[in-house]
């Protein structure tokens, strides 16, 4: 644990929950519920990975597509295959096991969720997970947030890179004013949200700004996500990634409007991170599944041996692929970008050629 209040994730995470519990009766009762599941969650995850004998990690970041209207500048997902994609009945049972085992929460990204009618009702079949659901907000209607208000157990973040000028040059024309309807129906649905932005050298001293934050929190925004770009994917834009000064630069301002503004604000990868600059991916706390169900370390590495249709999240938690990357702690560390997996993408995939799938029976 990192004892700096300001860098370390459980003391934000926390500072968050009582942030939603403060601002309104209705996120009161969200927060409630939310610790609620979380202690009950925890107390599954140290017996099952008691008896497992293999830790079952905290989070997972699951892709459900990866097929998405929009065309980003420099997006990680862009390339990826869509096809032979999750079937619902594949999701619900990756989703109920997710719960029996005792994972905390759930990061829905992709490509972009709501292309998938069925990731609604799934989500708030599944009450015990909290699940965090990053969209472009494209698709959201009044209908849509009402329905994740209603869930009780899902944040909605709307992905932009600032005011008009950073997203509309990077996610294309009218995209700006997309993302703020969409928040605007949320607010109006009453449900707990926020965004997400990627943070390059064009956006960097702009997003940060209490102009923006203001903006912002007016808007009802409860939580702010930014995550240092990484140039993976199809068509990697190396243009786009900050300097040493402009990470500084950026990371003394996050600390300093955490301290002021009423929104929570996390920031990857330091806050992952913390002072030992260490990644946390690679089943050490989180795991990346991606469409097809391969079990990734990270959203930025998409590099699997072992999938999760071969033998459900077992096969995750016992991956002997993800456990050699944990013994080698030079791969967790970063050096020129924000993912340190990524820094070492050429060990891993290393170690993948010397990893067999793992084949194991549900249990």
């Amino acid at each position: 644990m990192v004892e700096d209040k300001d860098e370390n994730v459980g003391s934000l995470v926390k500072a968050s929950l009582r942030m939603w519990g403060k601002s309104s009766p209705r996120r009161f009762l969200f927060f409630v519920h939310v610790v609620w599941r979380m202690w009950r969650g925890e107390r599954r995850r140290v017996r099952q990975s008691r008896i497992l004998g293999s830790s079952v990690c905290r989070i997972i970041a699951l892709s459900p597509t990866m097929a998405c209207n929009y065309y980003c500048i420099g997006c990680y997902s862009r390339g990826r295959p869509d096809e032979d994609e999750f079937s619902t009945e594949e999701l619900e049972t990756l989703f109920g096991e997710a719960e029996f085992y005792g994972v905390l929460a759930m990061i829905i990204t992709g490509g972009e969720p709501l292309l998938r009618d069925d990731i609604l009702p799934l989500m708030k079949r599944h009450r015990k997970i909290l699940f965090v659901f990053i969209t472009n907000g494209s698709l959201m209607t009044p209908e849509i947030a009402r329905r994740l208000a209603e869930s009780g157990n899902v944040v909605t973040l709307v992905s932009m890179e600032g005011f008009y000028r950073h997203t509309e040059k990077r996610r294309g024309d009218g995209t700006h004013e997309t993302a703020l309807q969409a928040i605007r129906l949320l607010k109006a649905s009453r449900a707990c949200y926020g965004f997400a932005a990627t943070v390059t050298k064009d956006n960097s001293s702009h997003i940060i700004t209490e102009d923006f934050i203001d903006t912002m929190t007016g808007l009802g925004c409860a939580v702010g996500y930014f995550v240092e770009y990484i140039p993976c994917g199809e068509n990697p834009s190396y243009d786009l990634l900050m300097n040493g000064e402009q990470r500084e630069m950026f990371r003394r301002h996050v600390l300093e409007l955490r301290r002021g503004k009423p929104i929570v604000l996390i920031h990857f990868p330091d806050d992952e991170y913390g002072k030992d600059g260490r990644c946390s991916a690679a089943g050490k706390t989180s795991i990346h599944i991606n469409s097809q169900g391969g079990v990734e370390p990270c959203p930025f590495v998409d590099i699997a041996v072992d999938n999760v249709r071969r033998g459900g999240l077992v096969s995750a938690f016992r991956s002997s692929f993800l456990q050699k990357i944990r013994e080698r702690p030079e791969l967790l560390t970063r050096n020129g970008y924000a993912c340190a997996l990524f820094d070492h993408r050429v060990q891993v995939e290393d170690i993948a050629g010397q990893c067999q799938p793992r084949t194991v029976d549900r249990e």
